[in-house]
């Protein structure tokens, strides 16, 4: 029984982290450029503690800053499928 709801809660935690990853990206997109995107993912990134030392709560921090870089990954990706708009 537990197994399984540990194994629920797996499920639930991963879909999450995907959901807000793109939030994340979503609202970065809001500040007006992508480079106003990218210094605003930069500035709200948590930072890694300094004695990282790979504990279960170490590794979620880690998780969260990944969710950071990935929202970064995701505006460079959607900013390259724009048009040169040649003036």
């Amino acid at each position: 029984m537990v197994i399984e709801e540990f194994s629920e809660w797996q499920n639930e935690t991963k879909t999450a982290i995907e959901l807000w990853t793109i939030r994340l990206k979503n609202d970065a997109l809001k500040q007006g450029s992508n480079n106003e995107a990218i210094d605003y993912l930069n500035k709200n990134c948590p930072d890694l503690p300094r004695n990282y030392q790979g504990s279960a709560n170490k590794k979620f921090q880690s998780v969260v800053r990944s969710m950071f870089d990935e929202a970064k990954k995701m505006v460079y990706d959607e900013a390259q499928l724009q048009e040169i708009k040649h003036e």
